[in-house]
């Protein structure tokens, strides 16, 4: 049944497809090193869980005025770490959403030059007659009952984008 196979194209087709069906998972990990807590919130928290062990010492009933004030600091204090870690969470959307469309952008220009430079080279070429899809399946190759990259990739984009779907979702 296989006559031709032009394995390094079958496989690099094959790789920069399931990188690109991948780039919400390579995203992440890329974003996490930009969106750590800033020296100011770490000091903020390291802040507020001290008042709150020297409010949990002062007795409420005893010392209420001292108790109060550590209280309307702590509150101060959480409202000031709400307002930077809600900036901070807008930026990493921000840059989230940049380099989730940046990195698509990359690999499907890649995936465009890729198919252009190689048009004319079927990935496989088949010995049966595949009569009815033939011409849609080899263009623009001229090697009969081939699958050329454009089909290829196409067909190694909705694949591997049915497979994946459960891990990335």
């Amino acid at each position: 049944m296989l006559e031709v196979l032009n394995g390094f194209l079958l496989v690099y087709f094959l790789v920069l497809c399931t990188i690109s069906a991948l780039v919400p998972l390579l995203v992440k990990p890329i974003v996490a090193c930009f969106s750590r807590p800033s020296h100011q919130e770490r000091k903020l928290w390291d802040e507020i869980v001290m008042l709150k062990c020297q409010q949990k010492q002062i007795s409420m009933k005893d010392e209420f005025a001292a108790y109060s004030k550590l209280q309307r600091r702590i509150i101060k204090l959480e409202a000031e770490l709400k307002e930077n870690s809600q900036d901070r969470l807008s930026k990493t959307l921000a840059i989230k959403g940049t380099i989730h469309i940046v990195l698509q952008v990359v690999i499907g220009f890649i995936i465009i030059i890729s198919v252009i430079f190689f048009r004319r080279e079927p990935i496989v070429a088949l010995k049966g007659d595949l009569f009815p899809l033939s011409t849609l399946l080899k263009y623009p190759s001229e090697t009969p009952n081939a699958i050329s990259t454009h089909m290829w990739v196409i067909i190694s984009n909705v694949s591997i984008r049915a497979l994946l779907k459960p891990m990335i979702s």
